[in-house]
């Protein structure tokens, strides 16, 4: 550990280590990046399409019912 006026300010670590945790890091926004892109064209469906149209033209009222409804069918 590399101090300052006695704060930690950097770490040594080997090549090893380094290239290691920032491969990680890359890897993981790479699974996210693709978890997302799925995600996106699955919801590119016509069903998905009316299913955003019917919500964002229903009323609150309605809305209040599917919410209740949704939340006991889950539990």
């Amino acid at each position: 550990m590399i101090t300052k006026h006695g704060a930690p300010k950097a770490v040594l670590i080997s090549v090893e280590n380094f290239n290691a945790l920032s491969g990680a890091a890359e890897t993981k926004l790479d699974t996210l990046s693709r978890e997302f892109d799925a995600l996106l064209a699955r919801m590119q469906t016509p069903k998905a399409h009316r299913g955003m149209k019917t919500a964002f033209t229903a009323s609150g009222k309605r809305l209040g019912k599917a919410a209740v409804a949704a939340a006991r069918s889950r539990g």
